[in-house]
């Protein structure tokens, strides 16, 4: 085997274990909250990595539409692209999360590092709305309990998911495919993750989600699910003034 070859499979190893063992719907060492109470029919929405355009455009026009208010992951370095994106979300009712500052999972492995890479994130929420996120999502759904420490001694509530999308895969899964797939492992509390960018893209085509979402909402809300914020679903404060933390 090749040198390269090697290196692919090293690689292809070390992504399926680490997928395996930190992110969801393995609990992240008992810090990931990964679904809402299982009694109520309230489901929420959660969509990572953006703002980006025209992608974020189409999916909150659609939501508009359909009168549901989801839960937006966002990363720093696409805030800072889109700075009027991210103040629409908020403005229309949706929850603004923090995903980190530019999408890196080797940061949070780093047993020695600090939680920089996160506060970048949330400075750059913090300078648009004014408010500092109380949701963490990390990229990769990587978790590893000394970061999940840090995060819950800086106030973060770490959010991931029960219901996983492939809406990331290039080329995209048809749109009424990942909506099946959805509606199929949806229960009561369910946290969908879905994604409406790509980290470090300032444009980025994305249709599939949207039509994912058009065919989901309507699926569910004949079953009588209602869709929720994470906020509303675990109900608690989506929103901090401050945040006390050493890095």
């Amino acid at each position: 085997m090749s040198s390269l070859n090697l290196k692919q499979t090293a690689i292809k190893a070390f992504d399926a274990a680490g997928t395996k063992l930190l992110s969801p719907p393995m609990n992240g060492f008992g810090y990931f909250i990964n679904h809402g109470p299982r009694n109520k029919r309230k489901v929420a929405l959660t969509f990572d990595d953006g703002p980006s355009r025209p992608a974020t455009e189409h999916l909150l026009e659609a939501m508009r539409k359909l009168d549901v208010k989801g839960t937006f992951f966002c990363l720093g370095v696409n805030v800072r692209y889109h700075p009027d994106l991210l103040l629409q979300m908020y403005q229309e009712g949706h929850v603004i999360g923090n995903h980190s500052g530019w999408h890196s999972r080797k940061t949070g492995l780093m047993l020695g590092s600090d939680i920089r890479h996160i506060l970048d994130g949330e400075q750059a929420i913090a300078e648009v709305l004014g408010v500092r996120p109380c949701f963490y999502r990390p990229p990769w759904g990587w978790l590893t309990p000394w970061e999940g420490k840090r995060l819950t001694k800086a106030g973060y509530k770490v959010i991931g998911w029960d219901v996983y999308t492939l809406d990331w895969v290039i080329p995209e899964v048809d749109g009424i495919t990942l909506a099946r797939d959805a509606y199929r492992d949806t229960k009561p509390g369910s946290i969908y993750c879905f994604h409406d960018a790509k980290p470090w893209e300032k444009q980025w085509v994305k249709t599939e989600t949207t039509r994912a979402i058009q065919a989901l909402v309507p699926m569910l809300r004949e079953q009588g699910y209602e869709f929720v914020t994470v906020a509303e679903l675990l109900d608690v404060p989506a929103y901090a003034a401050t945040r006390e933390v050493s890095t």
